[in-house]
């Protein structure tokens, strides 16, 4: 299965700058926790422009695969903030 490169309109979800941070911030952390983002970059891109877009509406970089009720309340929580349990347990991103 193919996953298309994000398009204009999925890139304008999130503000450029934010992208470019969650891009960074990705790439970064796997490198130095020796976990592993998505073997196809699509699928990454696609969170990261998630990450960027919580970010742009609530200040923190909550999981985006993730429903939230309320986000404020799972901030405070501080368990599903990049990079989440999942992905400190497992070293893969989705």
């Amino acid at each position: 299965m193919t996953i298309d490169q994000p398009s204009d309109e999925d890139l304008a979800q999130a503000s450029p700058e934010n992208i470019a941070k969650m891009t960074k911030f990705v790439e970064n952390f796997a490198q130095k926790s020796g976990s592993y983002l998505h073997p196809q970059r699509e699928i990454t891109d696609f969170l990261v422009i998630g990450l960027a877009k919580n970010i742009d509406e609530v200040g923190k970089p909550l999981c985006p695969c993730m429903f939230f009720e309320d986000k404020q309340e799972e901030i405070e929580k501080k368990f599903w903030i990049c990079p989440c349990e999942e992905m400190q347990r497992w070293k893969y991103c989705h």
